[in-house]
């Protein structure tokens, strides 16, 4: 008897569980309404950062710029170069689309939109466009803060990682990942070379070497 009530307790939590994950995906997918609006914080808690959808591909809003990660390293006496580790990943993923590298990729990619506070919310704009002193919209709520440390979090294993490659496991000190963000040139100019454009960098400031199982 004890043990088919607590089947029964399990089977119940999970299927409130399921019907709320459910619910709140159903309301954040679908258009702006009074119904997702009243109830906004409470479902992009439960879906960012981990069930976040991404339409970027699509209009209005395809991506417009390219983001490459260079990370160098820091032995307490030596400062390497800047590295550039994954286009190589990007040239190897483009020849054969069956290698795993574009789920590699998707690592420093994701933790680099998180850094920069890109979000498919398409609520956010909405919001920002009639109150842009809001918090949410400066990246300074709960959220967007946690989403920023975590993106820092990823791109410190990253770069300890990539310096474990280069200089050998367990002798960098300190990592420091820099984001480039290259706006190729407009549809008008397109004939121009690929890496015509502007490009802008972000470093991070040099954070503590973490050492990577398996690096």
């Amino acid at each position: 008897m004890r043990n088919l009530l607590t089947a029964w307790l399990a089977a119940s939590v999970m299927t409130i569980v399921s019907a709320v994950y459910l619910v709140s995906a159903l309301l954040y997918l679908a258009p702006p309404n009074p119904v997702t609006l009243l109830h906004l914080p409470a479902i992009r808690g439960l879906l960012h950062p981990f069930f976040a959808q991404n339409w970027h591909l699509f209009a209005p809003n395809p991506i417009r710029m390219n983001l490459v990660l260079t990370v160098r390293c820091s032995t307490g006496a030596q400062v390497t170069p800047w590295l550039d580790p994954f286009t190589p990943w990007l040239a190897q993923h483009h020849r054969n689309r069956f290698s795993p590298m574009g789920k590699m990729l998707r690592v420093p990619q994701n933790a680099m939109f998180a850094v920069l506070g890109r979000s498919a919310d398409e609520w956010r704009p909405l919001i920002c466009r009639r109150t842009p002193e809001a918090p949410m919209c400066r990246g300074e709520d709960p959220a967007s803060r946690r989403q920023r440390d975590l993106g820092v979090f990823i791109l410190q294993r990253v770069g300890s990682a990539v310096c474990d490659q280069v200089a050998g496991s367990g002798r960098v000190r300190y990592v420091q990942p820099r984001i480039l963000i290259h706006e190729p040139p407009p549809w008008s100019k397109r004939m121009l070379p690929a890496g015509a454009g502007s490009t802008k960098y972000l470093p991070l400031p040099w954070l503590p070497y973490v050492p990577v199982s398996g690096s």
